[in-house]
């Protein structure tokens, strides 16, 4: 560069040598650029080349050199950058090129193929046809100038197959892939293989031309990588074995090495979808994990490597289902998209972008997270407002489907309508009869009917009918015809319904015989057409009353039950034995690693599906005549939260002392355990990513890396089950053993069901007891829940509560307390365990409430526990120690929380505090955590290091996340997730002075996540809870009355709810109202 600048200085400007010197060194940056990638390199050939034309003659023998290399430069410059004015000047000036050459010119052909190229990327941009025809008929022109034996062939070649496939794309027309392949597979063939550049750019189009991006199933498969037309799989073998073949010349190192193996990939993946040999798929997945381990950031295939392996591991995670590749996907994704949104200029980041999307919309199809369905709309609207987005057909079209399935969701009419605009915008982008317009017009015509159905507008219904119509039409022979004849079906009954149109019912109905005919035997789409048979002839029958229409659909009804699926209670009980569908529920939910997300994906996931499966369970055991079986499937099916917690808590003291292997065996378990507790916490990951729209996927590593803990975690458990002596190690309890809870008295699990409402009764010894409901109906235990709910909002006047108690009393309790009364006498202890609504009503205050008539609090001292285990283990929790160490006793108050809690002062406290300390017998130490002292840490430091805790404070219950309920302190709130792993070394005895402690979660109610739940599960044996709002100005009453029957005699934690139940009969009534005496509860032991 230096002679460069030197030959500048002794040439005047008006020299004949001037823009010859100016035009070199504008090639010597352009050299520079292509072998470092420096963008400033090409900037200053292009300033270089616009100074040469500003002082070339038209008469310069060089000028039209000079134009070809400027245009060239600032094409190549656009491609870098996508700035159009580049592009549009790069046009002009091939344009002025050829004009000043003739067609014999030693260099016309290359003109030629520059404005083609250049044509083309503007067709890119705005899609307009004619640039189109004028590319291919430029580069056509410029093919037939250099034939076969020309040693540009291939250059001009490439850009031909990229026109012949952008053509398809657009127009449809079969020949131009054919002809694509047929000029790929030539040039691939006489391509050198020094030839890199070259190389990679016809493997890219030979790919590209083999398919259409992505396939048409939308909902199913929304990003296979390749469509086959007729005959593609003979393609395809030629493709892999060519690919192959190119792979046995290039050593690892080579150029191009990376770029075959993706394409080598690729086209595996692609067999893959065509024939389904797992070995495809997973030899893809190897090739794309090599390709990725030699495409460090920087190199020129990083994207496409990783990109190919999240997509690849997403179609083998919808394929075979391991929730690992679903992780590992979205990891990969999720890189891609963050690197390249920093990059200057990345042509395939909405690509990308969609990508992700995707994978994170199976997400959401795998937890109903609404909020992955929130990012994936997000991400695919970005990518299709993104200035480089140039494939916005397949956008458009997988935006459209997540947008309907956001409407299911939420059913927001926008969401809908934004769906069916978007179906309608793409549907003219593809050929009428390629298979995507057809997908695309089932699924327009789903979203319409779904209109209709919002709306009863019976255009929308019309429409839907002609775009079936026309799928019918079109394909009168493919493999979806048959669901689009029951589609349209559908669709002319609904319009036959509305019209009372006869020959329209008739016209639904030979529709679904048509279907019929077209399915083999025993097909799973003949129970949507029986029920469909079954609903249109009901609906016939009421239009013209005759008697056969309905036999036909009494028939009809009969063969939807017998026909392939689960339609009935009995069918279900055969198909899908609910023992093991309650273990594949604990799997399934275990597979999440935090605690939040298991709430999360049992709640917005199976219990909104299956909201009584445990219920259902227990009710068909019952049903069945299994009592013991009922007892096991009630207590496997609730409470799973806190059941798959204490499995990382188990002690195994005993394996020790088996031999070594056992010694090491309880060693690994013990570690393991307490990686999964810590890897299960919340406040685990403190990575978050830059990026909003990518917010949650740094948890994506940590659920992997979670999941493959939990798989040692499992061997471990499974080795330690073959010891003799722990075959049943950590597995779910047989009756025999969870009668253990019922050795101190009875525990009633009172089942509430759809189907029937029972209690069972369980004792020490013997089998269990059954006693029939019948006058208790999930219904009607609901409203007795909502409206109990709704007195305590707006009154507490006692008057307003006893018909509660009274209609508790005579629906569930009376016919219990008769059975109890033969097995125990009055005032023993009982346990009880309710489930569903029957969670949230105190039944411990129930009764008649009539003058000579008993309460329950008269009759028996009762007590809560969530399950028989959660039980057991408090009966079993720190036994030797409560006897070897001194009880110490704690309060923790807080009159004055954090002023983000939005709490009120309560005045109250202080009296509250100095009271219990008076009470507390002088045999125990006392020490109080107060004030500025009462704050998270202190809290949690005397938690670990007392026995005996009274809490008085704010309770809140959090109503969408219950994990985060919580206690209101000075600094910010002790959550319930806080307790958890709090870990207390002795604890004995909690009594929660504050609100809503022992309020589960209305959507849950059979989980019982709440504070008072979160202390027993942290050990302590016995828990004090409320079930609603505590007054402060009168909780102290109750708390003197509780603490001195406590302390009047031996201490122990077991009298905890005898003490309760005396102090609710005992204390000052026109001090304390009804409400105020019957909110305590005592759960545990």
């Amino acid at each position: 560069m230096a002679y460069y600048s030197a030959a500048l200085e002794l040439c005047s400007a008006e020299s004949p040598y001037y823009p010859i010197i100016l035009m070199t060194a504008g090639l010597t940056f352009r050299y520079s650029f292509e072998r470092n990638g420096d963008l400033q390199s090409l900037n200053t050939a292009i300033q270089y080349y616009s100074v040469a034309l500003a002082a070339c003659p038209n008469n310069h023998p060089t000028r039209s050199s000079l134009l070809a290399n400027y245009a060239d430069n600032l094409l190549v410059r656009f491609t870098q950058s996508g700035n159009i004015n580049d592009l549009e000047y790069s046009i002009e000036l091939y344009t002025n090129c050829l004009a000043n050459q003739s067609p014999t010119h030693t260099y016309y052909f290359s003109s030629l193929r520059g404005l083609a190229s250049a044509l083309m990327g503007r067709f890119k941009v705005y899609g307009v046809s004619k640039d189109l025809d004028l590319a291919m008929s430029h580069v056509a022109s410029s093919m037939a100038l250099c034939g076969p034996s020309h040693p540009e062939h291939i250059p001009v070649l490439i850009v031909w197959i990229n026109c012949l496939i952008m053509r398809y794309k657009t127009r449809g027309d079969i020949t131009d892939l054919d002809a694509a392949v047929e000029h790929s597979e030539t040039a691939i063939h006489f391509c050198p293989r020094e030839n890199v550049r070259d190389l990679k750019r016809i493997i890219d189009y030979c790919d590209s031309a083999l398919g259409d991006v992505p396939h048409h199933h939308i909902f199913n498969r929304p990003f296979p990588w390749i469509y086959f037309h007729e005959g593609g799989m003979n393609a395809l073998e030629n493709v892999i074995s060519c690919y192959r073949n190119i792979m046995q010349n290039l050593f690892r190192g080579h150029q191009a090495f990376s770029h075959v193996l993706i394409q080598l990939a690729s086209a595996l993946q692609a067999r893959f979808e065509q024939d389904g040999n797992a070995d495809d798929l997973n030899c893809a997945v190897n090739h794309y994990r090599t390709v990725c381990k030699a495409c460090p950031p920087g190199h020129d295939d990083h994207f496409a490597a990783f990109s190919g392996l999240g997509t690849t591991l997403l179609l083998r995670y919808e394929i075979f289902g391991p929730l690992d590749d679903l992780d590992e996907c979205l990891v990969h994704l999720a890189h891609v998209v963050e690197a390249q949104a920093l990059a200057t200029y990345q042509p395939d980041y909405p690509k990308s972008l969609a990508n992700f999307a995707h994978a994170i919309f199976v997400r959401f199809q795998n937890q109903h997270d609404i909020t992955d369905l929130d990012i994936a709309v997000n991400c695919l609207q970005a990518a299709r407002d993104h200035p480089n987005q140039s494939d916005g057909r397949h956008i458009l079209t997988y935006l459209a489907a997540a947008l309907s399935a956001r409407y299911d969701e939420r059913e927001d009419i926008d969401d809908l309508q934004e769906s069916i605009k978007l179906f309608e915008t793409v549907l003219p982008m593809f050929a009428p009869n390629n298979p995507q317009a057809l997908h695309l017009r089932r699924n327009l015509a789903w979203s319409l009917q779904k209109k209709y159905v919002k709306r009863q507008m019976i255009e929308d219904l019309n429409s839907a009918i002609a775009h079936l119509e026309a799928c019918v039409t079109i394909s009168p022979e493919g493999p979806d015809l048959p669901l689009a004849l029951i589609y349209l079906a559908g669709c002319r009954h609904l319009r036959a319904r509305a019209g009372k149109d006869d020959d329209g019912f008739r016209s639904a109905l030979l529709l679904l015989t048509t279907a019929s005919k077209k399915l083999p035997e025993a097909h799973p789409l003949f129970s949507l057409i029986y029920n469909l048979y079954t609903i249109i002839y009901t609906d016939y029958y009421r239009l013209i009353d005759d008697a056969s229409s309905l036999e036909e659909a009494f028939r009809y009804h009969q063969l939807a039950s017998s026909a392939p699926g689960i339609h009935t209670w009995d069918e279900l009980t055969a198909a899908l034995p609910y023992k093991a569908s309650i273990k594949l529920l604990d799997r399934h939910v275990m597979a999440t690693p935090t605690v939040s997300g298991r709430y999360k994906a049992l709640h917005a996931g199976i219990l909104r599906d299956t909201p009584s499966l445990a219920a259902d369970a227990t009710a068909c055991a019952i049903s069945g005549g299994d009592l013991e079986l009922a007892v096991e499937l009630s207590e496997q099916g609730r409470g799973l939260l806190w059941s798959q917690m204490s499995r990382f808590r188990a002690v195994i003291n005993d394996l020790r002392v088996v031999d070594d292997e056992g010694c090491r065996l309880a060693d690994e378990f013990e570690s393991l355990s307490a990686e999964l507790a810590r890897r299960q916490s919340d406040s685990s990951s403190s990575v978050r990513t830059v990026t909003e729209t990518l917010r949650r996927t740094q948890q994506e590593e940590e659920a992997r890396q979670y999941r493959q803990v939990s798989f040692q975690w499992d061997a471990v458990v499974s080795k330690i089950q073959q010891k003799q002596g722990f075959a049943y190690f950590l597995t779910p309890l047989p009756y025999k053993e969870l009668r253990a809870a019922a050795i101190a008295g009875p525990v009633i699990i009172i089942n509430v069901s759809t189907k029937r409402c029972d209690a069972i009764i369980v004792t020490k010894d013997g089998p269990p007891r059954l006693i029939p409901l019948p006058d208790a109906s999930l219904v009607g235990i609901s409203t007795m829940s909502n409206e109990f709910r709704d007195i305590l909002r707006n009154t507490t006047e006692e008057k307003q509560l006893i018909p509660v108690f009274r209609n508790l009393w005579e629906a569930v309790l009376a016919p219990v307390v008769e059975e109890l009364l033969t097995i125990v006498p009055k005032g023993s202890r009982v346990w009880w365990c309710p489930t569903s609504k029957l969670t949230s009503l105190p039944i411990h205050a129930a009764g008649p409430c009539r003058k000579g008539a008993g309460n329950m609090p008269n009759i028996y001292v009762s007590s809560y526990t969530p399950t028989l285990s959660a039980l057991i283990r408090s009966r079993r929790q720190n036994a030797s120690k409560v006897i070897l160490n001194t009880p110490s006793f704690v309060s923790i108050g807080q009159s004055k929380p954090n002023t983000r809690s939005g709490e009120r002062e309560l005045e109250a406290v202080g009296a509250e505090l100095e009271l219990v300390k008076s009470l507390v017998s002088p045999s125990m130490s006392y020490s109080e955590v107060s004030g500025d002292e009462g704050t998270v840490s202190g809290a949690t430091q005397a938690l670990k290091t007392n026995s005996w805790v009274h809490f008085a404070c704010h309770g809140r219950q959090d109503l969408v996340q219950p994990f985060d309920s919580s206690f209101a302190l000075r600094d910010k709130p002790l959550r319930l997730s806080d307790i958890i792993q709090a870990e207390p070394e002795n604890p004995e005895f909690a009594f929660l002075s504050a609100c809503h402690t022992a309020v589960g979660d209305k959507n849950a109610p059979d989980e019982v996540i709440h504070l008072a739940a979160g202390m027993q599960f942290s050990g302590f044996r016995g828990v004090i809870g409320t079930m609603w709002a505590v007054d402060d100005t009168t909780a102290h009453h109750m708390v003197k009355e509780f603490y001195g029957a406590m302390f009047s005699g031996k201490i122990n934690c077991t009298n905890a709810a005898r003490a309760l139940n005396k102090a609710s009969k005992t204390v000052d009534k026109d001090k304390v109202p009804m409400d105020q005496r019957v909110v305590f509860i005592h759960i545990g032991a």
